[in-house]
């Protein structure tokens, strides 16, 4: 079982003016067919707030270049403007000689901004997480493996899946981290959401091909997540995820992320490419 904040802590490396080096430890507790592109982006996130020198997340725009290997990665970030209301901040991860992994830009701002106060995106109506099936149980009752993931990430699931027609492409859960359910540094409280709005899309999608599961697959590409307030003080975070369109080989999806009171933490917007079958997921 991994814990968030251990699993993307970083060490700080040597650097040239102006930037700044770490070393991180892919741990192989985040595998989901490889490392999960999620927990690398969370990684990311974490290097920049190291680096941005600002106390909120603002927003995260990711590209995943490679899969990378479980084991260490050099992550590089260097700061391309930076204000006293905000900061952004390139990250760049890489593995062996300087094979990109990722590549992100992550807006910093700091705390106590002046300005109006609304949600137009109100939690949809759920049942709480008590009494809701572990997913765990629906992957063992199909004899399907459980991958290391769900092991760090207990999910609820409200919407069901569907068993056979093709259905509509959503989903809805609860989900909760463990062994450690909340974290205090809203950095990497916000890396839960992130992790979960990166996983969750698929599935979703997924839900409207259930006959093409066990060939279909399409890893992440890009990842956007605007970041909307701290759910530092729910273990229970409610998660909804939707796909938008696929066209030419392509799926996107969009989800959104709510505190158990019903507050919205995060939105997001995917793309991601297909491959023939499963199997080949690694040529990516």
């Amino acid at each position: 079982m991994g814990d968030l904040a251990e699993d993307t802590a970083l060490a700080e490396l040597p650097a040239e003016p102006g930037e700044h080096r770490f070393r991180a430890e892919l741990s192989r507790d985040w595998d989901l067919m490889g490392p999960n592109g999620g927990y690398l982006a969370a990684i990311a996130l974490r290097a920049a707030a190291a680096h941005a020198g600002q106390a909120l997340p603002v927003s995260l725009s990711c590209q995943f270049l490679a899969r990378p290997r479980f084991g260490p990665v050099h992550v590089r970030t260097e700061v391309l403007r930076a204000s006293r209301r905000a900061t952004a901040v390139r990250v760049r991860m890489e593995q062996g000689a300087d094979r990109p992994v990722l590549e992100a830009l992550v807006w910093a701002a700091q705390s106590g901004l002046a300005g109006p106060n609304a949600d137009w995106t109100p939690a949809p109506r759920a049942p709480g997480p008590d009494g809701v099936p572990d997913l765990r149980t629906h992957l063992a009752a199909e004899g399907r493996g459980v991958p290391a993931w769900h092991r760090n990430v207990t999910l609820r699931e409200i919407s069901g899946r569907t068993g056979g027609a093709d259905g509509e492409p959503r989903v809805r859960c609860w989900a909760r981290f463990e062994p450690r359910r909340r974290f205090d540094d809203c950095w990497v409280d916000a890396g839960r959401s992130v992790i979960l709005l990166d996983s969750l899309q698929w599935p979703a999608v997924m839900n409207a091909f259930p006959k093409r599961e066990t060939v279909l697959f399409a890893p992440s590409i890009d990842l956007y997540v605007a970041f909307h307030g701290s759910g530092s003080d729910s273990e229970w975070l409610l998660v909804e995820t939707t796909g938008t369109a696929a066209h030419r080989g392509t799926f996107h999806g969009r989800g959104s992320v709510w505190t158990r009171e019903g507050r919205l933490l995060a939105s997001a917007g995917q793309q991601m490419l297909g491959t023939a079958v499963r199997e080949r997921a690694d040529r990516l």
